[in-house]
């Protein structure tokens, strides 16, 4: 797919790509496809749909459907619902990696197939060992270390992030953010007008952040949508307190194992048994939620404690 190229031009050519990817498949006596991401999907179901390939098909579902859909025009959303739905059932298995996923899946796209929940797997030797290793700057041991990774993206909800934190600016605080991506201006501009630029560090994209996450001292995750994040895990792995979003998918399944999946942080943020849950785009609440872990230092502990037990299950 080009850069340029329009959304139904894509759809278009889905028959097509159906069909070169059944020629391939017979061509070379290929008796399992595995697809990953929306557009791929599609292209498998019609392979089994138009041409009866007869091999497995399974699917792969790495984020939460219906957050992700809500977020586009009816007419994509309503075109994009019914061809999640029509591909998922001509699937042999379906694999999700969180349980929320799964019940999206089930209850808003009416998916019957075969769907098993694999969640995403660490290497806690290799974060462990990269952890130690020199930082490019020194940790000031009188101020509070708060830091977010990943992209600068939209489903990150960074600018939310800054707004939180511009609400606490007056504590003995710092933001680290590790990453990069299109809205790096857009941060960095935001940054400047909020008078927050010796407050918020970008140490730019690092294949290591486990080395900034060891020496900080809580991990922020701000995002509206996710799959299972990753970056949590890691957290853990790295024994750091955490506050995240209580959004689709995976927070609450990392941090509040056994409630209830339909459940979710709305009026106030939640104390949960790994961590703490905030309301999606609260600023109010993930600022209140940031100021408790600066000043409780027995929740901090109690959360260290906790934190590599955790991502020792993963």
């Amino acid at each position: 797919q080009s850069l340029d190229e329009k959304p139904f031009s894509v759809f278009l050519k889905i028959p097509l790509l159906s069909y070169r990817l059944y020629r391939y498949c017979k061509r070379n006596k290929i008796n399992t496809s595995v697809a990953f991401l929306n557009r791929p999907c599609y292209i498998n179901a019609l392979m089994r749909t138009l041409w009866r390939y007869k091999g497995n098909i399974i699917m792969c579902e790495r984020t939460h459907q219906t957050t992700i859909l809500g977020s586009n025009s009816w007419l994509f959303r309503t075109v994009s619902t019914s061809l999640v739905s029509f591909s998922y059932k001509r699937a042999s298995l379906v694999l999700v990696n969180s349980y929320a996923s799964k019940q999206d899946l089930v209850e808003n796209f009416n998916v019957k197939t075969p769907m098993q929940v694999i969640y995403n797997p660490i290497d806690l030797a290799i974060i462990r060992k990269q952890s130690v290793l020199p930082c490019p700057f020194t940790f000031d041991e009188n101020t509070f270390y708060f830091i977010s990774v990943g992209g600068f993206r939209k489903e990150k909800n960074l600018q939310f992030l800054l707004d939180a934190f511009f609400i606490i600016k007056q504590l003995s605080v710092k933001l680290i953010l590790v990453g990069a991506g299109a809205q790096k201006l857009e941060l960095e501009r935001k940054v400047h007008d909020l008078g927050l630029s010796n407050h918020v560090i970008f140490t730019g994209f690092d294949n290591n952040p486990f080395k900034y996450v060891k020496r900080s001292d809580c991990f922020v995750l701000s995002s509206y949508v996710e799959g299972f994040p990753n970056v949590l895990l890691e957290a853990l792995a790295c024994e750091k307190p955490i506050i995240s979003t209580d959004c689709k998918s995976g927070p609450r399944e990392l941090l509040a194992p056994g409630t209830d999946l339909h459940h979710s942080a709305i009026t106030s943020f939640e104390v949960a048994e790994y961590g703490i849950l905030t309301p999606v785009n609260d600023v109010a609440n993930l600022a209140a939620s940031m100021k408790k872990m600066y000043e409780d230092k027995n929740l901090r502990i109690q959360y260290q404690t906790k934190a590599l037990a955790r991502a020792e299950q993963f």
